[in-house]
């Protein structure tokens, strides 16, 4: 068993033998992996718990309207009992049954992030319902607490997703054989575990994620840290989505996902996924955005079985 006191001398070794001082976040998170894993027991097939016959009690209020979208607030039972906030949008296009998206941030953001909110409203603007949660301590469940990364608030967050999946489809409007999931940066490290093991998401959209996080670390790792690990880095998870389409996009300039993150998840997910590198950062610099999220929206409708979405207008 690898003590903390010896993860932490690991971790600092990681620093100086890899000359990766900009990715020390990502030193911290394997440490907090590391440490974590000696509380966590052994992999599962199924890394996150479901409720789906659970009740959702779901609370809708109008946030706001554009001619072409509604904007909710929605607050609904979590896996762990406590209400999840959320935004659902909603198309505006007389259309009885839509295709449905869960839209999920990175580490930082929260439902209300502008860049998270441009591609929920470019997902309804092209006959999409979409949500997007708060996950645990993050938006309205912010909190003061702090918990590793791979701990149990992991695991909350993938049956949170579930729960998210259920709520969609309970809605008399949403085509439940046409959901898909679309994360970045960590919405798409815990968005891959999460539809890797839920075949109600039909597409996957990866931007700027990765995985096999110990892979990344010198030196033997004790074989119980290694099991351990399995239960939630996507690099574990990512090659059961396929048959099902999964669009991988990464960035040669990436300031918080090193390479070899990337390729390890690229890697994984086998021949099925479709592979994509821009030349731009993390933060997709440079980038015309409303370009890059259509390619992204015509993916999903493309590869989302029956009919395409409502037409652009």
């Amino acid at each position: 068993m690898l003590r903390p006191g010896a993860a932490r001398g690991q971790a600092s070794t990681l620093v100086h033998a890899t000359g990766r001082r900009g990715h020390g976040a990502w030193v911290l998170l394997v440490l907090a992996m590391l440490v974590f894993s000696h509380a966590a027991g052994a992999a599962t097939t199924m890394p996150y718990k479901t409720a789906h016959d659970a009740p959702l009690d779901p609370q809708v209020s109008v946030v706001s309207q554009t001619p072409r979208y509604t904007q909710y607030r929605l607050v609904y039972n979590g896996i762990s009992g406590d209400r999840v906030p959320a935004f659902v949008y909603v198309p505006k296009d007389g259309v009885a049954k839509h295709p449905a998206v869960i839209c999920q941030y990175g580490s930082g953001g929260s439902k209300k992030t502008s860049y998270i909110v441009f591609l929920d409203e470019e997902f309804a603007q092209r006959g999409f319902v979409v949500m997007t949660i708060d996950i645990p301590t993050k938006g309205e469940r912010k909190t003061k607490e702090t918990t590793p990364p791979f701990g149990p608030r992991f695991g909350q967050t993938l049956g949170d997703y579930s729960r998210a999946a259920d709520y969609l489809e309970s809605r008399p409007d949403v085509h439940p054989k046409r959901m898909a999931y679309l994360g970045i940066s960590w919405g798409a490290i815990t968005g891959i575990t999460y539809a890797a093991h839920d075949p109600r998401i039909k597409v996957v959209v990866s931007l700027v994620g990765g995985g096999n996080f110990l892979g990344w670390f010198p030196g033997q790792l004790p074989e119980e840290t290694r099991r351990n690990a399995q239960l939630y880095d996507p690099y574990y998870h990512v090659a059961l989505i396929a048959p099902r389409p999964l669009l991988l996009i990464n960035v040669t300039k990436d300031q918080l996902v090193p390479r070899f993150f990337a390729n390890s998840l690229h890697a994984a997910a086998g021949p099925n996924a479709k592979k994509i590198w821009l030349d731009t950062t993390h933060f997709f610099e440079g980038v015309e955005y409303k370009k890059l999220a259509g390619e992204v929206i015509d993916f999903v409708e493309l590869n989302l079985p029956g009919e395409k979405a409502a037409s652009r207008q």
